[in-house]
C-alpha cells in the first residue's frame, strides 16, 4: 500500500499490548529503524505505570529509541466535555502530531481488522454516511496503519510464534465500553449465528 519506503525510519506506537508489540517486532523485522512512542494515560494506576516499565525496559535491551509522555485524561474530559475515551485520543494524537513534527516523519499505528469491524458497528450505531463504511484509514496524514488487513487472531498467533512478550490491558474487558460490549457480545453472537460474518464483514469493509 506504499505505507513506507523500504528502511524508512518509523516512530511505533507500542502501548505494551500483543497487537503494538507485534506491529514493533514485524516493522523491526522488515529493516524500519524504529523509534517507540508510549503514552501512559494513567487510567488503571499502577498497571499504567507497568505498561510504561514494560516497554521502557524491552526497548532499552534491544537499543531502541524510546519516549513516552503521562497525559491527564480526566482534566481533558472534564475540559472538553467529552468521554475519557475520546479525551484520551485527543491527548495521544496532538503528542504524536508533535514527535513526527521532529522526524521520523511517519508514525504506525497497531489497529486491525477487528478494530475496524467494531469501527463499523460502533458507527452504524451512531449514525453515518457511505464515510462511515471506511471505518480506519490505512493512512491518515503522517499515520500508518500497517496492520489492518490482519485479524486479532492472526497477530496473536504471530506473537506466540515469535516469542514475542506483551501485556494485557484488563480495561479490554471492561463492558462499561461500548466498543468492549461490540467485540466481546455482539462479534460473537454474528458469528454464533452465521459463521464467517466477521471474515465477510473484513471484506466489505
Amino acid at each position: 500500500q506504499g505505507l513506507a519506503e523500504g528502511g524508512e525510519a518509523l516512530w511505533v506506537a507500542v502501548s505494551g499490548g500483543v497487537d503494538s508489540m507485534a506491529l514493533l517486532h514485524v516493522l523491526r523485522e522488515l529493516g524500519h529503524p524504529c523509534h517507540v512512542a508510549h503514552v501512559d494515560h494513567g487510567l488503571r494506576g499502577g498497571e499504567s505505570d507497568a505498561d510504561a516499565e514494560f516497554v521502557r525496559a524491552y526497548c532499552e535491551e534491544r537499543s531502541i529509541p524510546f519516549r513516552t509522555i503521562k497525559v491527564d485524561v480526566h482534566a481533558q474530559a472534564a475540559s472538553s466535555g467529552g468521554s475519557l475515551q475520546s479525551a484520551a485520543r485527543d491527548l495521544r494524537y496532538a503528542w504524536f502530531n508533535e514527535l513526527v513534527t521532529q522526524g521520523p516523519r511517519t508514525l504506525a499505528l497497531a489497529h486491525h481488522e477487528d478494530d475496524a469491524i467494531e469501527t463499523l458497528f460502533i458507527h452504524l450505531m451512531r449514525g453515518m454516511g457511505l464515510h462511515g463504511w471506511e471505518t480506519i484509514p490505512a493512512r491518515s496524514g503522517p499515520f500508518v496503519r500497517p496492520l489492518l488487513a490482519e485479524g486479532r487472531a492472526n497477530i496473536m498467533a504471530y506473537a506466540t510464534q515469535h516469542g514475542i512478550p506483551f501485556r494485557e490491558d484488563g480495561s479490554n474487558a471492561d463492558p462499561k465500553y461500548l466498543r468492549n460490549r461490540v467485540r466481546h457480545e455482539l462479534l460473537p453472537l454474528l458469528e454464533s449465528w452465521r459463521p464467517g460474518t466477521q471474515r465477510t464483514l473484513g471484506r466489505s469493509i
